[in-house]
């Protein structure tokens, strides 16, 4: 059987963002007695703030990419306000007992102006609540026409149970138009959090 450091060793891996994740066995004594995949109950990220080293707690993890790449001929325009475009929906399970709690969310979508500068507005959604919201200019011909916009939102204290979470994305400005070209993504961290 491998030793606790030695399963630190073997499975931790760097995530994006600088972030660490490292699983630890919940009881020194079976970690003995039982094979990896039975000793590992819980999964935590280690990270450095300030020069202090954090470990919280993953709850749950979500991500979804509905456009992988670049794709003219699969784009679609972004709605005129009041209406909006729907990008991409993940959820996320709180489980009982999580408080305090946090889930980050980025989202990045491939956009490409078409006529006229066009304020997107992105916004994201918290069963069906607006928790966030960001918004980018976007300019057409003669200029740049290609972007992507990447953003983050932090969610704080959920409440216990499934989320459902929606990004979206509508034009603000009259007589212009932008489309969603890809990539698309959107993904979900929740961790139990100490304050």
């Amino acid at each position: 059987m491998r030793s606790k450091r030695e399963m630190r060793h073997l499975f931790g891996s760097t995530l994006r963002g600088g972030w660490v994740v490292s699983v630890f066995a919940s009881n020194q004594s079976r970690l003995k007695n039982c094979p990896i995949s039975l000793c590992l109950s819980r999964i935590y990220y280690r990270y450095q703030s300030k020069g202090v080293d954090i470990l919280v707690r993953i709850l749950d993890k979500a991500a979804v990419q509905p456009r992988r790449k670049f794709n003219l001929a699969n784009s679609f325009t972004i709605r005129r306000s009041p209406a909006r475009s729907r990008l991409a929906t993940i959820k996320i399970l709180i489980p009982r007992n999580s408080q305090p709690n946090r889930v980050d969310l980025v989202a990045t979508v491939g956009v490409r102006g078409v006529t006229g500068i066009a304020q997107i507005l992105f916004r994201i959604f918290r069963d069906g609540k607006e928790i966030f919201n960001t918004q980018q200019g976007i300019e057409s011909a003669g200029s740049e026409q290609n972007y992507i916009v990447t953003f983050q939102a932090e969610d704080r204290n959920v409440r216990t149970g499934t989320h459902v979470y929606t990004v979206t994305a509508e034009n603000l400005t009259p007589n212009t138009r932008a489309d969603v070209v890809g990539p698309i993504s959107f993904s979900g961290l929740a961790v139990k959090t100490r304050t």
